[in-house]
């Protein structure tokens, strides 16, 4: 066993200690999520995109994971509260989150017993993925199918690093919040309109010369409706040497979303609308070579965490809409339509054409821990790329414990 290895392996064994030890005090539970099945996919398109793969894979329809919560009562309703989680490759046993051994969360808070708000410090997820996942058909899962592949900042495995989030809830069912990250050490690139220019993941906490990132959200959960808005802006390291005069005289990137969900019974409907400026908070997919013309990576494609680019030119307009219709009380499909149509000009982006994704799943439960799911998704100009087309079929197996 390696030096690092073996320091993962204690820093485990020290997390279900300290486990047991808060379980005496208040409360901690360990848990996971385990996703495997098989996956389908073939990419094609002018030049070099002609790729397939058919082979198993892991976290289709959510990442598998393991951690450990807790909650300790420290008097007049109010809590201590923790999250520790890991996201894994059950294919392989490799851990994800770029090798970050609590990729997914790892934050400490407080709470209230009659209150949704709460205060948390650490890595965690901005308020676009907490307030639209249960907006979502697919509900942030099954690679492409998912809103996160129209609009960036959904992505449920984008967490930032060193952020702070407040949530209140003013009135039953109403919730609105606000977070800063020091440094969300994403994977950041700035295009300067010929290439690319990698900023690294780094954060610098000697100093505030860091890429930072403000994240706003608010909802409305009551009744049939479910209403969700979510504003996300990145602000560049204005004292990084390689920082491209176009983006330091120009504005930062933004995205916002607004959008919901109707339950009729019978049938529930999902739809939104975004925007993106000034670059993209999560480019999921695609990356940019050194001439700015973009390629598609079909291992990364759909699933894990993209980047941050900066890029003044680069704005395009998302949308949604979807349906979920539940056969049973063990049985659904979902099915959604998602756009992200391009309104800028940049050159990173050498014949831009409109992305849109037609995609329709199916889950049976076969207990409220176990279900089956099969999804197909069919995109056309995925990443902007005109003349492109990417088909995905995937099915699987999801557990709980």
């Amino acid at each position: 066993m390696t030096p690092v290895n073996t320091l993962k392996f204690c820093l485990v064994a020290v997390c279900l200690t300290a486990s047991q030890a808060w379980a005496q005090q208040g409360s901690a539970t360990f848990y996971g999520l385990l996703d495997g099945g098989i996956a389908y996919q073939t990419l094609t398109g002018p030049g070099q995109y002609s790729q397939s793969r058919l082979g198993l894979a892991s976290g289709m329809q959510t990442t598998s994971r393991w951690g450990v919560r807790g909650q300790e009562p420290l008097g007049n309703g109010f809590n201590a509260n923790f999250q520790l989680e890991s996201s894994l490759d059950i294919t392989n046993g490799a851990l994800l989150s770029n090798g970050r051994l609590f990729g997914l969360q790892s934050w400490v808070g407080l709470s209230k017993d009659d209150s949704a708000g709460y205060f948390r410090i650490g890595r965690q997820s901005g308020y676009a993925p907490e307030f639209f996942l249960p907006i979502d058909p697919f509900r942030g899962g099954l690679g492409q199918a998912r809103m996160a592949f129209a609009f960036g900042s959904a992505n449920s495995n984008t967490k930032y690093s060193n952020l702070i989030k407040l949530m209140l809830e003013p009135a039953s069912g109403f919730k609105v919040g606000a977070g800063y990250s020091f440094s969300p050490q994403m994977n950041t690139y700035y295009f300067d309109g010929a290439k690319s220019i990698s900023a690294g993941s780094e954060y610098n906490d000697s100093t505030m010369n860091n890429t930072r990132l403000i994240t706003l959200g608010a909802s409305y959960n009551k009744g049939p409706w479910m209403l969700a808005a979510s504003y996300d802006q990145v602000m560049p390291n204005g004292a990084d040497p390689k920082l491209p005069s176009n983006i330091a005289n120009s504005a930062n990137i933004k995205e916002w979303i607004v959008g919901g969900k109707y339950d009729f019974g019978a049938i529930q409907i999902s739809a939104a609308v975004g925007q993106n400026k000034g670059g993209a908070i999560n480019v999921q997919g695609v990356s940019y070579t050194t001439i700015g013309k973009p390629t598609i990576d079909i291992n990364s494609w759909g699933g894990g965490q993209g980047a941050i680019i900066f890029d003044p030119n680069m704005n395009f307009n998302s949308y949604m809409l979807g349906f979920t219709l539940p056969f049973n009380s063990v049985s659904k499909i979902f099915s959604s339509w998602t756009r992200a149509a391009n309104t800028g000009s940049s050159n990173a982006q050498n014949n831009v054409g409109a992305q849109d994704a037609y995609s329709i799943g199916y889950q049976y439960d076969f207990t409220a821990r176990t279900n089956v799911y099969v999804a197909t998704s069919y995109a056309t100009n995925p990443g902007f790329i005109a003349n492109t087309t990417s088909f995905y079929l995937v099915t699987g197996l999801r557990h709980r414990f």
